[in-house]
């Protein structure tokens, strides 16, 4: 056996756990594929080595990322816990911060945004025939520096503010974002790549971005978007508005319907899924029609 695991998962594993049914299966349904198979929790939403570094002269850093990235997930599984087994509809307080990094993270370390970057390397003078190792590790430094870092710092009041910030984590914390709970009366929510979705318009949205792209989570700032869905369970989602929740009318089609648009690469649920949800597993397969219809035009040849 080897020393640490290979399978590096961009998707913790406590939260596909959450949407999966017996022995841990799921039913994964690939966007540009178009296609879907039964796996495991453990062999989805991972690459292998996914988050090693490689620097010159040295060997292969494994666990470094690996480590610090389970400090955040393990707060955020606890933060969850809470929540699963509390009846409120408000997120308490202290819940709210290890949330609302785990969102960072799950954010930063997107493999469609490494994606975007390595086209953005490729297409300056700079990139100088970078390997895909060396890509990778540039890009996990940048969530070292704007994501772990300011973690493990964020409560040493002897470390300068700018160091301990995160500008995920400040969206989210605004003192105008409202924080909710959503609960359906029975399991039906999905579980996608793209665990922070967002979705709607606070205001106009920029010049030339057709106004439902911002359902798609894509065109515009963080400062555009009107709420924010993360399914946290087949059976709770959150909910994080720029507006009053009386405001939102949100059911599970809708919460579904952010995640199949704000995920790039695949969205899964537990195999008997289907046969409980019929309405909500047609209201799927049209989404995944428009999803594969749109997504192109932003996906930049990205087929996860």
């Amino acid at each position: 056996m080897p020393a640490h695991p290979k399978k590096h998962h961009f998707v913790p594993q406590f939260l596909l756990e959450r949407f999966s049914g017996p022995g841990g299966k799921l039913l994964v349904h690939k966007y540009m594929a178009d296609r879907q198979f039964t796996s495991n929790v453990t062999d989805v939403g991972h690459r292998n080595h996914g988050h090693t570094l490689y620097w010159p002269g040295k060997e292969p850093d494994h666990v470094s990322l690996e480590s610090a990235m389970a400090s955040i997930e393990g707060e955020a599984a606890t933060a969850i816990s809470e929540l699963s087994v509390s009846r409120r509809r408000e997120v308490p307080a202290e819940l709210r911060e290890p949330l609302a990094w785990l969102m960072a993270l799950q954010y930063q370390r997107s493999r469609f945004l490494m994606h975007m970057i390595g086209n953005e390397v490729a297409a300056t003078d700079s990139s100088d025939g970078w390997s895909a190792e060396q890509l990778q590790t540039s890009f996990l430094s940048l969530i070292r520096m704007h994501v772990l870092s300011p973690w493990n710092i964020r409560n040493d009041p002897y470390e300068r503010p700018k160091d301990r910030w995160n500008p995920v984590v400040a969206f989210l914390l605004a003192g105008d974002s409202y924080w909710s709970c959503y609960r359906p009366r029975r399991e039906g929510l999905l579980i996608g790549d793209s665990v922070p979705c967002f979705s709607g318009v606070t205001a106009d949205p920029p010049p030339g971005v057709p106004p439902g792209f911002l359902d798609h989570g894509v065109g515009a700032p963080l400062h555009y978007f009107r709420r924010v869905t993360a399914p946290l369970g087949d059976d709770l989602a959150l909910v994080i508005s720029r507006h009053s929740p009386q405001m939102e009318r949100l059911d599970a089609a809708a919460v579904n319907r952010y995640t199949v648009f704000n995920s790039r690469e695949f969205v899964a649920h537990s195999p008997n899924w289907v046969q409980e949800h019929p309405k909500l597993a047609a209201d799927l397969e049209n989404c995944l029609r428009i999803q594969r219809l749109i997504a192109p035009a932003f996906l930049q040849g990205y087929g996860g």
